[in-house]
């Protein structure tokens, strides 16, 4: 049974709401989606992060070291293995757009599968990424696919599982030290998905596309 007196879920569940309320999901939420236009470009944005989080789960399964963690970093890779060529295709095969920005703070969660230990790479996935894709796609499949059908965001049935995956063994052995840790990824990890939506939501919200890779 998980321990939820550690507060890092009761916390998370703070951070998600904060997010659930961002300006970027009350954006999704408006009537600009109904300008098709608008609706490309975020999607051309959305790209970027897509690519990235495939990386991410790659280099997370390839750089696992903890036996309790493998089977949760197959079962991961095998459920979100191509969903990024999913929203190539959706978009009629564009290049991604390019944007500094939204390259760096998209890279960010793949270097740190390079530095952090496998708990705190599961807090980054689970807590930060995958709680935050819970509330995004189901918002952005009423939103956008009203208006014509969005694969990639209509098979993203299961990302409340994915939240759930491997808390347990967040709280395994929990102490101070380790859970003091565990926090400031946390919080850094919610930093960087925050700045990461904000810069798309810069780049969207006037329809001024950037530049294409």
């Amino acid at each position: 049974m998980i321990n939820y007196e550690n507060g890092l879920f009761e916390k998370n569940k703070y951070f998600a709401n904060q997010f659930r309320n961002s300006p970027f999901i009350q954006f999704i939420q408006s009537e600009q989606m109904a300008e098709s236009s608008t609706r490309e470009l975020l999607l051309d944005c959305v790209q970027v992060l897509s690519n990235y989080f495939q990386k991410v789960v790659m280099l997370r399964n390839v750089f696992c070291d903890d036996s309790q963690f493998m089977n949760i970093t197959i079962e991961h890779l095998q459920e979100e293995l191509g969903h990024n060529l999913l929203l190539h295709k959706d978009r009629n095969e564009r290049p991604p757009v390019w944007d500094p920005i939204l390259e760096a703070t998209c890279s960010w969660f793949a270097w740190k599968m390079f530095t952090l230990n496998d708990e705190q790479k599961t807090l980054l996935i689970h807590l930060v990424l995958e709680t935050s894709a819970n509330i995004f796609f189901p918002i952005a499949k009423t939103a956008l696919c009203k208006y014509r059908r969005i694969q990639y965001l209509q098979i993203h049935d299961i990302d409340e599982k994915h939240e759930q995956m491997g808390k347990e063994l967040l709280v395994k052995d929990i102490s101070p030290e380790k859970l003091e840790r565990l926090f400031l990824v946390q919080q850094q990890g919610w930093d960087i998905l925050n700045a990461t939506c904000n810069r798309i939501l810069s780049l969207t919200a006037d329809n001024h596309p950037p530049l294409s890779n």
